[in-house]
């Protein structure tokens, strides 16, 4: 299978912007997006509309049902 030319459409798995937390909280990112902190070494998900830092959540596990 050739190699894809773009990360982003790569068909074997999602790739997530990465920036480091303080860039991050500069963002003024739409509610559900999600990043890879690089700081954290964690995907991070915006969950207020607010340009802060309260306004990331870390995924820190997945819950099952």
């Amino acid at each position: 299978m050739p190699s894809p030319t773009n990360e982003i459409l790569n068909p074997l798995s999602l790739v997530v912007p990465k920036m480091t937390t303080a860039v991050r909280n500069t963002l003024a990112s739409e509610v559900g997006a999600v990043i890879y902190d690089t700081t954290l070494n964690k995907l991070c998900f915006k969950n207020d509309a607010a340009v802060s830092s309260d306004s990331w959540e870390v995924v820190t596990s997945v819950e099952e049902s």
